[in-house]
């Protein structure tokens, strides 16, 4: 089994020090895994990681964060915000091991359905029954289709620098990366938005808040369940629903809709 290439010390940085700045000493121990340094050497250390790379400042104080560019993302209108909505159809659940073999996306730019893109993909192994049955996708439907290596470059330019968003955005995350990192080693370092999450905020009611049952609750049509594009189409349309709710929260920032996401007692996502 191929193993996929870990985050390097560099976009760990980039996923951390966008939550909040770190001094040289918590950069040192966290990224570099490297304690009981003086602040003087963990300084030179940070700068020596961070200050080649413009992602990263260093503020007046000796703390490193990100550069203008997410804090320009961050502060950007909910309603002017442009999210790319995705889904993918896999062979299991276990990336590398299980791979994709549909990816479904629909990208959302001033609360408007922009444009959608999707693609099956040959993943370089059965399909097993299960998952043939579930999506009606089968190894005959595949078989011709490009690999992801082939897909990598199109998703990448249509997700550009949009929030990726998802339902359960941690399975669709985790296998992309896993087919990025195989396609070469990329990663990706967008924002991530979970609806899954979200609902839990907005809808407190709800003792379920699976797709299906948000589909339901806002009564939503899918033109193909367990498809990709189908189930981002809907996730769009919940989305687009969500914004409007937080906006009546005055929730009108990027910024302010993460941070209304955050756990509970904590100030990280």
């Amino acid at each position: 089994m191929t193993d996929v290439p870990k985050l390097s010390a560099l976009e760990r940085a980039f996923e951390v020090l966008r939550e909040e700045p770190l001094s040289g000493m918590e950069i040192c121990r966290r990224m570099l895994a490297i304690e009981n340094l003086s602040p003087e050497l963990a300084g030179r250390l940070a700068c020596t990681l961070l200050g080649s790379d413009p992602r990263f400042r260093e503020l007046g104080d000796g703390t490193w964060t990100v550069s203008c560019g997410d804090a320009a993302l961050l502060a950007m209108d909910l309603e002017r915000a442009t999210f790319v909505v995705v889904d993918v159809e896999t062979t299991g659940f276990r990336p590398p091991a299980d791979r994709v073999i549909e990816l479904g996306m629909v990208k959302v730019d001033g609360c408007r359905v922009v444009d959608e893109y999707e693609a099956l993909i040959n993943p370089r192994r059965p399909i097993p029954g299960p998952i043939a049955s579930l999506t009606g996708i089968t190894w005959g439907m595949v078989a011709q289709c490009p690999v992801f290596e082939e897909v990598c470059e199109p998703f990448l330019e249509f997700l550009g620098d949009a929030v990726f968003v998802a339902h359960n955005a941690s399975f669709d995350w985790r296998f992309i990366q896993s087919e990025l990192a195989l396609a070469g080693g990329r990663t990706l370092l967008n924002r991530k938005l979970c609806t899954k999450i979200l609902a839990r905020r907005l809808l407190p009611e709800l003792d379920r808040r699976s797709l299906d049952e948000l589909a339901r609750f806002f009564n939503f049509q899918f033109s193909a369940r367990h498809r990709a594009l189908g189930d981002a189409r809907v996730t769009a349309s919940v989305l687009l629903r969500f914004i409007e709710r937080a906006v009546e929260r005055e929730i009108t920032t990027l910024s302010g809709l993460f941070d209304f996401i955050k756990p509970r007692g904590t100030g990280r996502t």
